[in-house]
């Protein structure tokens, strides 16, 4: 049977958790959300007739502080794969030094399919549902798949209505005009390039000249590909939901978007060749950068990756059977929790920046991630070496250190001296 978002989860923090030696009470208590509310949104639709949309918001742990984590629009949203984002969003603060716990939304349904209006009124709807549990000090929703500064600018004008006062960082992900972060719109792909340089350092190697395939040229994939090029790096293929192009010369990554910006597909571009999907994960490259969505790099394609760094732009792009043959293959991975913290962390700055009536300069903004991106690639790194893990493991052992630290300061859980691992 195959495996979802949330199995895969708890595989790595079984894993995690063992490797530690932590006790019982921990793993039943990171195991499953804190509270997990699912919600019915009736939409009037343009024709007149009402819509029901399913809509879910899931807190995983608290112990860190109030929660945050994006709301995904997607048609093939599940109550798994938002449990299994909620889980990974804890971790994910806690190893990038927000002092947050983790959270997640969404609603079943493809955006593309609604008018605007009908977009706004999905968006009003849901913020109305969850009301009871969200809020600047509660849990603060962001932007994700399938959401944007507009729906996120939308949500926020619907939650300070209800609320009767101005509330910026209620919602994270907003329009620059009411509050947004300088920054936020390439700030995952910013640091997924931060990421890729730190491993490519650790190798003694260089940017420039390096070869990479995109799996996604979405909000992430197509910053991430033009931020490679600049960088020296020629992206050979890219991907969306329809096809994969590829060019083993290299691709004119504006020419590419651009066209996509009058086409709404990559279906139909000229000037390179069309590949499937499937076959797009497998070409030959120094980066392979899944930026879409969880398990798709499986124990049936890993033997024939090529890549020699994974960089995972998506959450949960490979199985833990992946993992472990692509490895032993020696391809070296920067995970998710890490990789992709970019965004999480510029929310993160953009509610400092709300609570304090101030604004930041980009500049500003992408130093202050660069800096985080380095610690945290250094402590994950020699965790890494000197215990002979997985970055994974070690991504994993140092966030749950610091959860785990909370809930026992807290009193959750007993006090226990057992955390040795995770000093140095």
């Amino acid at each position: 049977m195959k495996k979802d978002a949330f199995d895969v989860a708890l595989e790595q923090l079984a894993e995690a958790i063992n490797y530690m030696k932590l006790e019982s009470e921990i793993h039943e208590i990171l195991k499953e959300p804190m509270a997990q509310l699912t919600v019915r949104i009736p939409v009037r639709m343009d024709n007149g007739k009402v819509e029901i949309f399913t809509g879910f918001r899931f807190q995983h742990n608290t112990a860190l502080g109030p929660t945050r984590g994006g709301t995904r629009f997607h048609p093939e949203e599940t109550p798994e794969d938002v449990k299994a984002l909620s889980l990974w969003m804890t971790l994910k603060n806690a190893l990038n030094e927000i002092p947050n716990g983790g959270a997640k939304g969404g609603v079943i349904v493809d955006p593309h399919k609604l008018s605007r209006e009908e977009l706004e009124r999905l968006c009003r709807g849901y913020i109305r549902k969850i009301a009871p549990i969200i809020g600047a000090w509660k849990d603060f929703p962001g932007a994700d798949i399938g959401t944007s500064a507009q729906t996120q600018s939308w949500m926020m004008d619907e939650w300070e209505a209800m609320n009767m006062h101005h509330e910026a960082g209620g919602i994270s992900g907003k329009m620059m005009v009411l509050g947004g972060s300088r920054g936020r719109q390439e700030a995952t792909s910013r640091g997924l390039l931060f990421a890729t340089r730190e491993l490519v350092k650790a190798r003694r190697s260089e940017m420039k000249g390096l070869t990479a395939v995109i799996q996604g040229f979405g909000k992430v994939g197509w910053h991430l590909a033009k931020l490679y090029q600049m960088d020296g790096v020629r992206v050979l293929a890219v991907s969306d939901v329809f096809t994969a192009i590829y060019d083993p010369k290299g691709l004119d990554i504006a020419d590419v978007h651009a066209y996509v910006e009058r086409s709404g597909t990559l279906r139909g571009y000229s000037k390179a060749m069309e590949i499937g999907n499937g076959e797009l994960l497998e070409l030959e490259c120094d980066v392979l950068a899944p930026c879409a969505v969880q398990n798709v790099i499986t124990e049936e394609n890993a033997p024939r990756i090529r890549a020699k760094y994974l960089i995972e732009g998506a959450n949960g792009p490979t199985t833990p059977e992946a993992e472990k043959i692509l490895i032993d293959k020696g391809v070296f991975i920067a995970p998710d929790i890490w990789a992709n913290s970019g965004g999480t962390q510029v929310a993160h700055f953009e509610r400092i920046q709300n609570l304090n009536d101030d604004n930041w300069s980009e500049e500003e903004v992408n130093t202050k991630l660069e800096r985080i991106n380095h610690k945290v690639f250094n402590e994950i790194y020699t965790l890494h070496t000197e215990k002979n893990i997985s970055m994974r493991l070690a991504c994993w052992i140092k966030a749950i250190s610091k959860v785990v630290e909370a809930m026992r300061a807290r009193g959750w859980v007993s006090i226990q001296n057992n955390l040795e691992v995770t000093k140095g």
